[in-house]
C-alpha cells in the first residue's frame, strides 16, 4: 500500500466528485500539532497552544487516527481542524478505524471541528474520506488549483475551544469550583481511586490518565503494579509527584515535582477519554494517626470541561519527564 505524505495545500471540499471542486486555505496561519509532540513535551505544547489561540490562530492537529495518542489529543486541545492519517484514507476499513470513526464523530458534534482527509489520490479515497466524516480533501486527486473566493471562516464553527484555560493550577481548586467537597481518610479514596482506574483501563485506547501522587515513595509496588496493567489499556499515562523522575515503570511517563509546588498538597487520578471522563481530587488536611487514617478533603467530577483542565493542568508541569522508551523495564 503506497501511503503518500500529507500535502498542506488548499483542501478540496469531497462531497462533489467535478473537475473543479471548491478549495480554501484551511491550513494556512494555522498552528499545526503532531501527536508525537504532545506526548514528548505536553507543557511546551499546551503553552504553544495557548499563545496560538490567544493570536486568534486557528489550531490543527495532524496525522490523525491511526495512533491512539493522536486521538487522545482531541479533547485536550479542541482543534479547529483535525488532519486525518493517510492510512485511514488508503486502507480497507478495520478495527482501528472504525475506533477512530467514532472518536471524531464525538469530537466534532462536541465541537463543530472540520475533519480534512489526506492521502485522497482517488475517487475510492475520497468515498472512503466522506465515510469517515471528513469534509475536505488534500492528495493527487485534487491537482494544484487556486484557492477559491470562500475562506477558512466560511466552514470553521467558531468557536471550537469551548473549555479556555483556567488561571489555577491546582486540579483541587479546579474541581471544587461550585461543587461541595467531603472530607475522607485515605483508606475509602483508595477503593475509589481504584475504581477510577478500573474504569480507565476499559475507557478505550484513546484514554489519557494522569495521576499526582504527592511523593515517590506513595507510589509504592501495588499501586505501580496497577497503573502499569492500566497502562497496557489505554493511550497515555502520566504520574507526578517528588522524586517521581527516579520511577521507571514500563508505560508510563513520569516526572518530578518540586517540593514548591502546591501540587504537593494534592492527591490527583484524572481520566480523559472521549466517552468517559473523571476526576478524583483530593487537598492533604496533613492530619490523621495512621498511613490509611491520613484525612483529605476530596471531590469527584465528570464534567467534562472540568476534566480537560485538570488534566491541563497536571500536563503544564511535564517538562522533564522520563518516557517509557527510556524507562528501564
Amino acid at each position: 500500500m503506497d501511503i503518500p505524505a500529507p500535502i498542506h495545500s488548499p483542501a478540496a471540499e469531497l462531497t462533489t466528485s467535478c473537475p473543479s471542486p471548491r478549495r480554501i486555505d484551511l491550513l494556512s496561519e494555522t498552528y499545526v500539532v503532531h501527536d508525537r509532540s504532545l506526548v514528548d513535551n505536553p507543557a511546551t505544547i499546551l503553552s504553544k497552544v495557548e499563545t496560538a489561540r490567544d493570536q486568534y490562530r486557528r489550531i490543527a492537529v495532524d496525522d490523525v487516527g491511526t495512533r491512539p495518542e493522536s486521538l487522545t489529543l482531541l479533547p485536550l486541545i479542541e482543534p479547529d481542524i483535525i488532519v486525518l492519517a493517510p492510512e485511514l484514507t488508503c486502507a480497507a476499513p478495520d478495527t482501528t478505524a472504525a475506533r477512530a470513526l467514532h472518536v471524531l464523530a464525538a469530537q466534532a458534534e462536541r465541537t463543530g471541528a472540520v475533519i480534512v482527509a489526506s492521502g485522497v489520490d482517488s475517487e475510492r479515497h475520497r468515498t472512503r474520506a466522506l465515510a469517515l466524516g471528513a469534509s475536505f480533501g488534500i492528495g493527487a486527486l485534487f491537482p494544484p488549483a487556486t484557492v477559491d473566493g470562500a475562506g477558512p471562516r466560511d466552514v470553521l464553527i467558531s468557536p471550537t475551544w469551548s473549555t479556555p484555560s483556567c488561571h489555577s493550577r491546582s486540579p483541587f481548586d479546579i474541581a471544587s469550583t461550585g461543587q461541595p467537597s467531603a472530607v475522607s481518610t485515605k483508606s475509602l479514596l483508595v477503593e475509589m481511586s481504584c475504581q477510577i482506574e478500573s474504569q480507565a483501563s476499559d475507557a478505550g485506547p484513546d484514554t489519557m490518565v494522569l495521576g499526582t501522587f504527592q511523593h515517590a515513595h506513595q507510589f509504592a509496588s501495588p499501586t505501580q503494579r496497577r497503573w502499569q496493567r492500566m497502562a497496557g489499556n489505554v493511550a497515555y499515562t502520566g504520574i507526578y509527584g517528588i522524586d517521581m523522575a527516579g520511577v521507571t515503570v514500563p508505560g508510563i511517563v513520569s516526572s518530578s515535582i518540586d517540593p514548591s509546588d502546591e501540587l504537593v498538597e494534592e492527591w490527583n487520578v484524572v481520566v480523559l477519554g472521549q466517552f468517559f471522563c473523571c476526576v478524583l481530587s483530593a487537598r492533604d488536611l496533613r492530619w490523621g494517626d495512621s498511613e490509611l487514617g491520613r484525612t483529605f478533603e476530596y471531590v469527584v467530577s465528570h464534567d467534562r470541561g472540568t476534566v480537560v483542565r485538570c488534566a491541563r493542568a497536571v500536563l503544564s508541569r511535564f517538562d522533564n519527564a522520563t518516557h517509557p522508551s527510556t524507562a528501564a523495564p
